[in-house]
């Protein structure tokens, strides 16, 4: 890859000056503040200097003892941190001056920033005979070029330990951004390049672990929704399957998945699930089978006979003396059949089944249409004797409409959807949404695709006690889950 395509070198430049600039600014302010307190402590020591030798000095100017006066001015030697000394008179007449050392000469620009060189006046009183009008001023220069220095050192001190600042800072912080954003995109990026031709349509990218719920993980799961939906309008779905066919030949089957209360391993439900026969003998069900059934509109028969297999199984229990409720689905297309109340009737009518036990699960129920349209059709359900469930809960936003009305949602069991489950136990924070609006609303949870015993364990933490998925069972046919399951199963078998 190009430098100049790279985003590591782009984002660890704009790191790198962003944190060069930073640091200069805040040496420039440093800087001064260090030779702002050294010209106060300069000045500091003048005045004591100055106020040892005030007296005597005094003493000499008043009596116009010259010899004396500069015989004190020179002992200021020693002080160290003195250019010179001057004594001058209150009509600005210089009487006496000495410099110590030669003044070596500093950078007029440094002279003008720092405001150097750093001097004080001392007035000079008399003592005797009294007088309130000053004598002389001493005037007592510092150094220049020592502060210079001084300047120098603290600015190659600090331009060395903040320039090594700013590279471990923008080395950290580059490898962060790295770690946590080029790589990913770089992922992303390489698996868009080396895709076949042939997978173009569909394909889905694996969402990363640490961008779930981030700008990154909602570019991904956007890009996926789009090429699920693009697969499905691209595709021939209807040329597929002739689904009214299948079901006369009889290549359908209802395959049942537990329930379980992962507390104690009991069984307290299932799911039937639709499956098809394929040429090899096998059973599985296609991906896009059922979009292919709404798309040519026979999803409303492969609906009714859903509806009336379950039905049937559930008569076979229940004759065997096996109370065991059975979740069935419900499609957004059956509800919007206005004879699918009616339907559900006769069934309930033919089929003597238990009211409650047969489980009726909506995904989407708001795309019914008009939300009291959807409530109402629910409360219809409720009262031939159905119990309802709201699949793949949180998967959109119109089960939280529904919400609105959680005093009277004619529901008593929501499913977390498995995309949820999946990011467990690293990320819990849908599930314990979830979780509060149902206890809230006092609904029980059933959580699927639970596949791993951390899974599981996380669930239960939150206070989650039923589940279905891999790590208990897949779909079973109805024959082998009775064997599983019930021990009576010749006689379920025999019905």
């Amino acid at each position: 890859m190009r430098i100049s395509r790279s985003l590591t070198i782009k984002q660890m430049a704009t790191v790198s000056g962003v944190a060069v600039v930073t640091i200069c600014i805040f040496i420039v302010i440093q800087l001064f503040h260090f030779v702002q307190q050294r010209r106060i402590d300069y000045a500091q020591q003048m005045e004591n200097v100055a106020h040892t030798v005030r007296q005597p000095l005094s003493q000499a100017v008043l009596k116009a003892d010259i010899p004396q006066a500069e015989r004190i001015l020179n002992s200021l030697r020693p002080a160290g941190i003195l250019a010179r000394a001057e004594v001058v008179l209150p009509n600005g007449l210089q009487a006496l001056h000495t410099d110590f050392e030669p003044e070596k000469p500093v950078p007029r620009f440094v002279a003008r920033l720092f405001e150097l060189p750093v001097q004080i006046t001392v007035p000079l009183y008399s003592v005797e005979p009294a007088n309130p009008k000053p004598l002389a001023m001493l005037v007592l220069q510092a150094d220049s070029w020592r502060v210079y220095q001084f300047i120098l050192s603290a600015m190659s001190t600090m331009v060395t330990t903040f320039l090594l600042l700013a590279l471990i800072l923008s080395i950290a912080i580059s490898w962060c951004i790295n770690r946590l954003m080029v790589r990913p995109l770089r992922k992303i990026a390489h698996e868009l390049r080396d895709l076949p031709a042939q997978a173009l349509a569909g394909h889905q990218l694996e969402l990363p672990r640490y961008h779930r719920n981030d700008e990154l993980g909602l570019l991904i799961r956007h890009y996926n929704r789009n090429q699920r939906q693009l697969a499905a309008l691209s595709s021939p779905l209807a040329d597929n399957y002739d689904i009214v066919g299948l079901l006369a030949a009889g290549r359908f089957a209802l395959w049942l998945q537990p329930q379980i209360d992962m507390r104690s391993g009991e069984l307290v439900g299932a799911e039937a699930l639709l499956r098809l026969q394929q040429p090899d003998g096998s059973w599985s069900l296609p991906e896009d089978l059922i979009a292919c059934a709404e798309q040519n509109g026979e999803i409303r028969p492969l609906g009714r006979w859903v509806l009336e297999e379950s039905c049937r199984l559930l008569t076979g229990w229940q004759q065997a003396g096996i109370t065991l409720p059975l979740s069935a689905n419900l499609s957004v297309i059956q509800l919007r059949d206005p004879l699918v109340i009616e339907h559900l009737q006769s069934l309930l009518q033919r089929y003597p089944i238990a009211p409650g036990s047969l489980m009726l699960e909506i995904t989407e129920t708001a795309q019914v249409g008009e939300l009291g349209h959807a409530l109402q059709l629910l409360r219809q359900l409720r009262q031939s004797g159905l119990s309802v469930a709201l699949d793949d809960f949180g998967m959109g936003y119109a089960n939280l409409d529904l919400l609105s009305q959680f005093k009277t949602l004619p529901v008593s069991k929501i499913k977390i959807d498995r995309s949820f489950v999946a990011t467990l136990p690293a990320d819990d924070v849908m599930v314990r949404i979830i979780a509060a609006i149902a206890g809230i609303i006092e609904l029980d949870v059933v959580a699927e695709g639970v596949e791993t015993p951390q899974q599981r364990d996380a669930l239960l933490a939150l206070g989650l006690t039923v589940g279905q998925g891999f790590l208990f069972a897949e779909a079973l046919p109805p024959a082998v889950f009775d064997r599983r399951y019930f021990s009576h199963s010749s006689a379920i078998s025999d019905n």
